[in-house]
C-alpha cells in the first residue's frame, strides 16, 4: 500500500470515528428518544450548531415523532430538539403542546442565531406545522439561561402573535424591534 493511501485511509477512518456522535447523531439521537415522550415514529434531521457564549458550542439535534400521550384524539406528530455540549443532554418539546399545540408538526424548516434580549443569547427554531384547515410556521425562540438552553415561551407567543414567525428573517427583525 501507498503512502498517500494510508494517509487517505487514516483520513476517513478518522473522519468516520468523529462522524456521527460528533455531528449529533446515533448518541444524541438516543438521548432526546430517551428524554421525550415518544411512542414511536421517531426521526432525526441534520444537527444544528449554537455558540451562545465564548467557550461553548451546543449541537441542537432537531427530531420529530409521534407522542406517548397525545393532547387531542388525532394528534400526528411531535417536534423536539436535543440539547448537547454543556454537560447533559436536555430534551425539549418544542411543538405539541402547550402556546404550540398543534395537529401535526412537519418538521423544522429554519434555524439560526437571532438578536440578544438584555445581553441573554437567544437561538430561533422556526417549525411547519399544520391543523387540519391549515400550514403555518411556528416560531420557538430558546434563550440560554444558568448555563442551558432553555424555551423562551414569551418571546416564542409575542412573535407569533405578532405575525412575524414565518420565517427567521422575520424572526430577526421582530425581535430587534423588542
Amino acid at each position: 500500500m501507498s503512502g498517500s493511501a494510508r494517509v487517505s485511509l487514516a483520513l476517513v477512518a478518522a473522519l468516520l470515528g468523529a462522524g456521527p456522535a460528533a455531528a449529533g447523531g446515533p448518541d444524541l439521537a438516543g438521548e432526546a428518544r430517551a428524554g421525550l415522550p415518544v411512542a414511536g415514529g421517531f426521526e432525526a434531521a441534520a444537527p444544528q450548531r449554537w455558540t451562545p457564549v465564548r467557550g461553548v458550542t451546543l449541537s441542537l439535534l432537531p427530531v420529530r415523532f409521534a407522542p406517548l400521550a397525545p393532547s387531542f384524539p388525532n394528534q400526528g406528530r411531535w417536534c423536539g430538539v436535543a440539547v448537547g455540549g454543556a454537560g447533559a443532554v436536555e430534551s425539549l418539546v418544542t411543538v405539541g403542546r402547550d402556546w404550540t399545540e398543534a395537529v401535526s408538526c412537519d418538521g423544522l424548516r429554519e434555524a439560526g442565531e437571532v438578536p440578544a434580549s438584555g445581553g441573554v443569547p437567544r437561538f430561533a427554531l422556526v417549525y411547519a406545522a399544520r391543523s387540519p384547515n391549515t400550514t403555518v410556521r411556528v416560531p420557538v425562540i430558546l434563550r440560554w439561561e444558568a448555563g442551558r438552553a432553555v424555551l423562551d415561551a414569551e418571546a416564542s407567543q409575542w412573535v407569533d402573535e405578532a405575525g412575524r414567525g414565518g420565517s427567521l428573517a422575520a424572526v430577526r427583525a421582530a425581535l430587534r424591534q423588542r
